[in-house]
């Protein structure tokens, strides 16, 4: 009898497969990737769960830290999709929305994000909404600004069981063609959650830290409880002009580290008047190159994963990421404070 040794480990936003062995070859290219999406969706419920992420995250600001709420001059309205290793199972497929403006009379800036979160063409599926609000407080007589934040949201994880093989469904000659005897459990499972957040900037320099899910909710959908890991971030970032502004140059960095997986992304952007590009790097993962169109009003983005880790890029087929933001009413507030918009 052949036999598979499945070893998980964590990359970018999913545990995922770091080897197939077999010492007998399977029926077809096809079944390692039906063993692929077992071991991709597997390894994520039975081990922990761990948020999908942006690799523009300056363009998904209030995703990454719910500080970032009210902090430009104008209402921002933001989507974002992302499509990570296409060529595995049809991989992961992330949207966000996000919406946040600063309003005089709370003293800060609303935001509110709607994401959906896709693992194997809907076997599983995340959805969820959260709400935050970051009080302003203006220093050192304007010269800084802080903002504490606080969210809350609803999320529902919900599984598809009938897209799921397992290992009792294998004949080794025929692929998979019995039934399984696995236990499944539960079909869906919503929670609450809350996340904080502090950030602090002047007109060129900015830097933060956020927690999310502070009490670690139950998403667990075998029937025990499986909480949702203490995601921590730190970041920080600069907007450095050249030649009367034409050029800006924005070095960035975010932390991250969630349970076990620990994420380090570091790079630098680059606006020409209405051109924006940059280059960032995931430590042993991928490299991120970026290119878009920038102006008062409008800014849209689009972003490659080079896969750089031992998967490959052949084989998962990197990752895309297109990122659309609209500035409505652009114009100072009526009430002096500090704002700031990424590059």
């Amino acid at each position: 009898m052949g036999y598979i040794i499945l070893e998980s480990s964590k990359e970018e936003n999913n545990n995922t497969l770091t080897y197939i062995k077999s010492n007998k070859r399977t029926n077809s290219h096809s079944m390692k990737y039906l063993i692929s999406l077992y071991a991709l969706l597997f390894s994520n419920i039975f081990l922990f769960a761990q948020d999908p992420h942006f690799s523009q995250y300056n363009n998904s600001r209030i995703y990454t830290n719910p500080a970032f709420a009210g902090t430009d001059s104008s209402l921002v309205l933001a989507s974002g999709y992302r499509i990570q290793w296409p060529q595995i199972n049809g991989g992961f497929k992330t949207f966000c929305f996000s919406a946040d403006q600063n309003v005089n009379f709370l003293g800060g800036g609303v935001g509110i994000i709607i994401m959906n979160d896709n693992a194997g063409n809907g076997a599983l599926v995340t959805n969820r909404i959260d709400i935050s609000y970051a009080c302003h407080l203006e220093l050192f007589k304007h010269k800084l600004a802080m903002q504490l934040a606080s969210s809350i949201g609803l999320f529902q994880k919900s599984i598809d069981w009938s897209k799921l093989t397992f290992g009792d469904q294998i004949d080794e000659r025929r692929g998979f063609v019995y039934n399984t005897n696995e236990y499944q459990g539960l079909s869906s499972k919503s929670n609450i959650d809350f996340s904080f957040g502090l950030l602090v900037y002047n007109n060129n320099f900015y830097g933060g830290f956020s927690a999310h899910h502070l009490t670690e909710p139950d998403e667990g959908l075998l029937g025990g409880p499986s909480k949702l890991p203490l995601k921590l971030t730190v970041h920080a970032g600069a907007n450095l002009s050249f030649g009367k502004k034409n050029i800006i140059l924005s070095p960035n960095i975010l932390i991250m580290r969630q349970q076990d997986f620990q994420m380090f992304l570091a790079g630098v952007n680059l606006k020409y008047k209405w051109a924006v590009m940059g280059i960032n790097y995931r430590n042993q993962d991928a490299f991120i190159i970026n290119a878009g169109y920038e102006n008062r009003f409008l800014k849209i983005t689009y972003s490659y994963d080079y896969t750089v880790s031992q998967l490959s890029n052949k084989t998962t087929g990197g990752s895309h990421e297109i990122q659309l933001s609209w500035f409505l009413h652009y114009q100072r507030k009526a009430c002096r404070i500090n704002t700031i918009r990424m590059i």
